[in-house]
């Protein structure tokens, strides 16, 4: 209970230096380290001698050596940003601790100089220290000071596919945490009596000895406490309360303002919240600094700030000063922000006054979501429910027909376990593809690609027709070309593919076909591929970067495959050219009233950004 009294009283004494200065570093770093990692991460691209990064190089990508020098020097450059972060917060609780007033200029410049000193190789291994330290000391609110960071979704699906290899890299992270923490006090060290790191660490060791566990226990239960407000501030208590007005407020109109309004009051304390976590973290580890230290330190730093001569300076011209310093560097770190903002690197707030809605809507294997997908009847639905293009599979069967289907197998949809290359088109009418999505579409038949043809041609159906060729099939590329030919379906259709090499080969057949090259992840300048006409891209790997590099080439993105309203309306702000859904109606409903919720939803986006 001391320790928490005290740790309360270190933070409010300088309570409004503390939130200025992280308002203040948060803008000049969202302006200064997000673009530098960026500029890195496309570096290390060109280094490796990629022109841009999907699933089928990055093997090749990790193989560089560049890849890992690049590595090292973002390591570097996140280690830097944290370090300064949290030396100020330490240079913030030794000023209340000898109950001084500080200011978030000097908190700024002390946490920069003193960051700085990790260049000295003696004090290499304090850029190892923070970042395994993360965990514990900065806890979920590493999100939100990382608001203006996300780590490119090509990693994290790489990460994803070896799962195995990344728990255990993850297994053996957290054993050295858990061993980190009982150097926790070298930082104070390291800040306050400029040691070095070797140095920092004996004595952090030293003044832990005998209270490991207890200092721990605090630390893991401050993160708990933290962790747990910050999921009620951010989700549960705002849901709940919108969700009660929704069922009170009858009127339409006064449920969506006073919606509006509770919402961004949730937002404005989440801002807070995430603006005092990490300094209450520290204010706690400090406390206990202080508290086993029993003021040795402090009468330390008495001594060496009397020999440095700091305790005769005019107060007045040091205020004066720190004003003008401070002004000074909130206009830059706002300007350089701004511009950072403007090239939306990462397209977390967009300068769009309102949302394109000129996006076409696909639905995914037709209606999908009300229907059995790739069905006439989920076709016919998709139309109803007024998709401005329909995206359909295509296989071949063992006697070369053309077939709707999206696995190779069809066990899934109908229940036989085997391939469509295996079949002939007999067997395949007889298989039921409805059964497995609800009874009411029990006897739904798999539909051929001339059928689908023909229904297209006669209500005017604009196809996405993606090729699925297996290693069985023969003249599948002739096949699809003479059906839609025979159709004259060159104007109404794109045919798409995961497969750059087959594109390419249809384009040289026949230059009037549309093609569509679908990615599954993506990063760098693709944009000006040959032989392709527009691209499917997985929405959460699209930036407004890629979007204005593609229609730069006069060519089309869509993203895939979105049935969220946060997820449409974020590629809106992009400008795609259309978005594919499972749910067609749903989606041209989002996209025509999404303009009603601009102000919550733009504000809700500046929050997350910063």
């Amino acid at each position: 209970m001391k320790s928490i009294k005290k740790s309360f009283a270190l933070f409010r004494y300088n309570m409004s230096a503390i939130i200025l200065f992280q308002i203040i570093y948060k803008i000049m770093a969202l302006a200064l380290f997000v673009p530098l990692f960026y500029m890195l991460l496309n570096y290390s691209v060109k280094l490796a001698e990629i022109p841009y990064l999907t699933s089928y190089n990055m093997d090749r990508y990790f193989t560089a050596p560049s890849t890992y020098a690049l590595l090292v020097i973002a390591v570097l450059i996140f280690a830097l940003y944290f370090l300064i972060n949290i030396s100020a917060m330490i240079y913030a609780m030794e000023a209340s601790h000898r109950r001084e007033k500080t200011n978030p200029v000097e908190l700024l410049l002390k946490g920069f100089f003193n960051a700085l000193r990790i260049i000295n190789p003696k004090n290499m291994g304090i850029a190892v220290y923070v970042l395994l330290v993360l965990p514990f000391t900065y806890t979920v609110t590493i999100s939100g000071s990382l608001a203006g960071f996300k780590i490119p979704e090509v990693f994290l699906k790489y990460i994803r596919e070896n799962k195995y290899v990344f728990f255990g890299i993850i297994a053996v992270y957290m054993l050295i945490c858990f061993i980190e923490v009982f150097v926790i006090f070298t930082i104070n060290y390291y800040s306050l009596y400029k040691l070095s790191y070797r140095e920092s660490v004996i004595m952090g060791k030293k003044l832990i000895k005998h209270h490991r566990f207890k200092v721990l226990f605090g630390i893991i239960m401050w993160n708990i406490v933290i962790t747990l407000c910050l999921f009620l501030f951010e989700g549960v208590l705002a849901s709940a309360f919108i969700g009660l007005l929704k069922t009170v407020l009858p009127v339409k109109r006064a449920y969506f303002f006073i919606r509006n309004v509770v919402q961004i009051g949730f937002m404005f304390l989440y801002i807070i919240f995430s603006l005092v976590s990490t300094p209450l973290i520290y204010s706690y580890i400090c406390s206990s600094f202080y508290e086993l230290e029993q003021d040795k330190g402090y009468k330390e730093y008495e001594k060496v700030q009397r020999k440095r001569g700091n305790t005769n300076f005019n107060l007045e011209k040091k205020r004066k000063k720190d004003k003008i310093t401070m002004v000074s560097i909130i206009s830059v770190g706002l300007l350089l922000n701004g511009f950072y903002i403007y090239l939306s690197i990462n397209n977390k707030v967009s300068l769009n006054i309102a949302y394109p809605q000129n996006a076409s809507v696909t639905a995914h294997r037709g209606d999908s979501e009300h229907a059995p997908e790739n069905t006439m009847e989920a076709i016919r639905l998709a139309v109803e429910n007024h998709a401005d293009i329909v995206e359909i599979d295509v296989r071949q069967t063992k006697d070369g027909k053309f077939i709707i289907m999206h696995d190779e197998s069809l066990e899934r949809t109908t229940g036989v376990d085997r391939t469509v290359g295996d079949v002939e088109m007999g067997f395949i009418k007889h298989l039921d593809a409805g059964i497995w999505f609800s009874e009411e579409y029990k006897n739904t038949r798999i539909p051929t690609l001339e059928e689908v043809l023909a229904y297209g041609k006669e209500n005017d159906v604009f196809l996405n027709i993606e090729l699925k060729p297996a290693d069985t099939d023969e003249n599948y590329e002739e096949g699809v070309l003479a059906l839609i030919e025979k159709y004259e379906y060159f104007d109404d259709c794109m045919l798409a593919s995961t497969d750059y090499e087959l594109l390419k080969r249809i384009k040289q057949q026949n230059e009037d076909v549309q093609t569509l090259y679908i990615l599954k992840m993506a990063f760098g300048d693709f944009g000006d591929m040959e032989y392709i006409d527009a691209f499917s891209v997985r929405h959460n790997f699209i930036s407004r970067e890629m979007v204005n590099n593609i229609h730069k080439n006069g060519k089309r993105i869509y993203a895939w495959t979105i049935n969220t309203e946060e997820s449409i309306k974020k590629v809106l702000l992009m400008n795609v050219d259309g978005v594919i859904s499972d749910n067609p109606y749903e989606a041209k409903e989002i996209i025509y009233n999404a303009n009603n919720s601009l102000i919550t939803d733009w504000f809700e986006r500046l929050v997350k950004e910063y």
